[in-house]
């Protein structure tokens, strides 16, 4: 029995090459860092927090009960058990069954088929603060299994025309969604890799002028990749220069928004 009172989070948007994942791993690593429990869900079809944090044999492995299996009804329970325990966070790792459009598609036709993700979860026996869902660059019903199952999403996106444009497509899925399952919490925009040109420039604030949402920048030279390289989030990062404490200051930024809006309070001994 899940603690109701974790706050659920998906990060997701329909465009691939947001930064959905990086963005997934460092705000978990800042909460963790401020002493909350936070538990990473990977349905991502291509296992990319997963792969990332050093858990591909996982991935992999489809003999294993995976999460697509605790998707069941009759094996919900099993989630406990394939949870695995990393040095910042936990994670429930993604699989790659969950890229087999047979089984996806078995998914969508069976009763329930958006809820299964949230009463998965509310089988977990472990009391976590924070739960942070990555979730596949495309808008499918494992995306809404997120969605559904967290009831609040930070939405990442690329300072480009393109990019940008992805966000009123995804609005309108969210749209589509809240009268059958309740509203979706747009907690945040992420802009993700900015650079100081006048095309970035202008996609921020014409952002800014449509979204009354925080927005987040993340610079392009700041440097996430290092640490996941490594396994870890930047706090989880052994190395210290100035590009490092920025990408913690920006991460810790987003943690502080995190804690406002579900009223957690940081451990004192950790407090960022």
């Amino acid at each position: 029995m899940t603690d109701t009172n974790a706050a659920r989070i998906t990060v997701a948007n329909q465009k691939g090459g947001a930064g959905k994942t990086t963005d997934v791993i460092h705000t978990g690593g800042a909460l963790a860092a401020r002493g909350h429990d936070v538990l990473l869900v990977d349905i991502d079809y291509h296992g990319g927090l997963t792969c990332s944090l050093g858990y591909s044999d996982l991935y992999y492995d489809t003999d294993r009960t995976t999460l697509f299996d605790v998707l069941d009804f009759d094996q919900m329970e099993l989630v406990n058990d394939i949870i695995v325990e990393h040095e910042e966070f936990d994670i429930l790792p993604a699989s790659e069954k969950l890229a087999n459009n047979k089984n996806i598609q078995t998914l969508l036709e069976a009763p329930k088929s958006r809820e299964r993700l949230g009463m998965t979860l509310d089988k977990l026996n472990k009391d976590y603060d924070y739960i942070v869902v990555d979730t596949p660059p495309s808008l499918n019903v494992l995306t809404d299994n997120a969605l559904v199952a967290t009831r609040s999403v930070i939405i990442p996106v690329l300072p480009e025309t393109l990019n940008a444009n992805s966000l009123r497509i995804f609005a309108k899925q969210l749209q589509s969604l809240e009268p059958a399952y309740g509203d979706v919490n747009r907690l945040a925009i992420v802009c993700n890799r900015v650079e100081q040109n006048a095309e970035h420039r202008n996609t921020i604030e014409e952002i800014k002028s449509a979204y009354s949402l925080p927005l987040f920048e993340i610079p392009k030279r700041t440097d996430l990749s290092q640490s996941i390289g490594e396994g870890v989030s930047i706090f989880g990062f052994n190395k210290e220069n100035k590009r490092v404490e920025d990408a913690r200051s920006l991460f810790n930024d987003i943690a502080d928004l995190l804690d406002e809006t579900f009223e957690k309070t940081s451990a004192p001994e950790v407090e960022a």
